[in-house]
């Protein structure tokens, strides 16, 4: 019985000692704050993309005028874009086209297309070189977007900017709360591309050239103004 008491008083020593944890560190005080920065800039280049479609009974002559409007959008092209890689052709197909007529699917011919990309590095550039484009036999002009050449810096300031306005709020918070902001615990942000407006979209404009009269309702190239947004979260010690 004696030993029989002593395995029960050994097995609650064993117990007790078991349970004894160390307290788990107490989570320091912590102010948390978000920060936004932004930067407004002119763009300083154009990238547009140029098609040329045409719909043959043979192919081979699709092909042929295609590629006949191509060299001559690629000439004068190159006049208004020399960089090295300002202008490529980015695309190339040909398929059959189908039409309908009285509900049934009749064969029209066949049907090419070539897209040429380019981009302007002088904007002042840009309105003769679409009035001279034109003027030549192309289907279309798309993706006519603007942007910055400095992109990555202006992304960073921006982001500078939204971690100074962080930091600055935080110390308006522990200032109404008469406490000092301590260490940095964590920062993190996330910043936009340029856009001209805050929803990080990049816009462009398409034009279709079914015709080259316009109706009076023309089309503008006039940039807009670059947006780089930023947002910066940052957490600090109370002390």
């Amino acid at each position: 019985m004696r030993q029989f008491i002593a395995v029960l008083v050994g097995v609650a020593l064993v117990g007790s000692v078991g349970g004894c944890q160390p307290a788990p560190p107490a989570t320091p005080r912590q102010v948390r704050s978000v920060g936004y920065g932004h930067v407004t800039v002119y763009p300083d280049y154009a990238e547009l993309t140029v098609d040329a479609a045409f719909t043959r009974p043979r192919l081979r002559d699709a092909v042929t005028e295609v590629q006949r409007v191509t060299d001559q959008v690629l000439r004068l092209s190159k006049r208004y874009a020399p960089g090295r890689n300002d202008v490529r052709v980015s695309s190339t197909s040909s398929n059959k086209e189908f039409d309908y007529v009285k509900n049934k699917q009749v064969f029209v011919g066949f049907n090419s297309t070539q897209s040429v990309t380019v981009r302007i590095n002088d904007l002042r550039q840009l309105s003769p070189y679409l009035e001279e484009l034109l003027a030549t036999p192309i289907s279309r002009i798309k993706d006519l977007s603007y942007g910055h050449s400095r992109a990555d810096s202006l992304r960073r300031e921006a982001d500078v900017l939204a971690l100074a306005d962080a930091v600055k709020t935080a110390d308006k918070m522990c200032a109404a709360l008469h406490v000092r902001r301590g260490a940095v615990l964590e920062v993190s942000d996330s910043s936009s591309p340029e856009s001209s407006n805050t929803n990080g979209y990049r816009p462009s404009a398409d034009i279709e050239l079914y015709s080259k009269s316009f109706g009076g309702r023309g089309f503008t190239v006039s940039p807009e103004l670059l947006r780089f947004d930023s947002m910066c979260s940052l957490s600090s010690v109370i002390e």
